[in-house]
């Protein structure tokens, strides 16, 4: 593999809400043609690793390195790395929000738990890992925890993000919108796994939402598909289309 790398998040990004490749054929194209300049291409989401792999044989993209729950699972030559939630703070967070007026889905390693199905208008998994639960306690103590999804009123989360971050010592919330809440431990995160696993590397990033940022300060060019605003350096793109044609125009250029 040479040093470059492309990271691309999934919904919102690479895939529509019907899990189409947004820019259908075109965008194939251009991974194809990146692949063929020598670029690995990485894929960086919230989904859990088994739709990572469906993407990747779907689409035939050769993934080189799959990087799920926004970044607290890593697959790297055959083998997972996760950041779990400390069980103890995972525990006492889970009898804090419990009760309250909003949806607690949790995530192991390789399954997610629900309580009750998901509203149709979620995005679908395209492998369907969930296992109904009533009760998370027992999944918390025995199993390989890596972060809660929370799904409420903007009120309601801001409350709970405020109280976890100014509580515990190794855990953190994070808004992925004004209605989902994601509550891992403090060191997962994109950015800290992209730079775990390509030092040194040219690294070009894309996605769409909040917790994509922070690929971006530690990137040699972060790409944004969205019109929301972000602190960090990026470049504002219609979309992974058009953020692939400019990827591979400099790497053109640097040749």
């Amino acid at each position: 593999m040479s040093n470059k790398v492309v990271v691309l998040d999934l919904d919102g990004t690479l895939l529509n809400s019907r899990n189409e490749i947004i820019g259908g054929a075109q965008t194939l194209k251009c991974l194809s043609s990146l692949k063929k300049m020598g670029c690995a291409l990485a894929i960086c989401t919230g989904r859990l690793d088994h739709d990572i792999i469906r993407v990747d044989t779907q689409y035939n993209l050769d993934i080189h390195h799959r990087i799920s729950q926004n970044g607290a699972v890593v697959s790297k030559e055959n083998k997972y790395n996760a950041i779990l939630l400390d069980k103890e703070e995972a525990m006492d967070i889970y009898l804090y929000i419990k009760n309250k007026d909003i949806r607690i889905e949790l995530n192991t390693v390789s399954n997610r738990y629900w309580k009750t199905e998901r509203d149709p208008d979620f995005p679908k998994e395209l492998y369907d890992s969930h296992i109904i639960r009533e009760n998370y306690e027992e999944i918390i103590v025995c199993q390989p925890t890596v972060l809660f999804l929370l799904i409420g009123v903007e009120r309601e989360l801001d409350e709970i993000e405020e109280y976890v971050n100014s509580k515990y010592k190794n855990t953190k919330a994070v808004k992925t919108s004004k209605t989902s809440l994601e509550i891992l431990h403090k060191k997962a995160s994109k950015g800290n796994a992209i730079e775990t696993l390509y030092p040194g590397y040219e690294v070009y990033a894309i996605g769409d939402s909040p917790n994509d940022f922070d690929m971006f300060p530690i990137v040699k060019q972060g790409y944004l598909v969205s019109d929301i605003e972000c602190p960090y350096r990026h470049i504002k793109s219609k979309s992974i289309l058009q953020s692939l044609q400019d990827i591979i125009s400099c790497i053109k250029c640097l040749k």
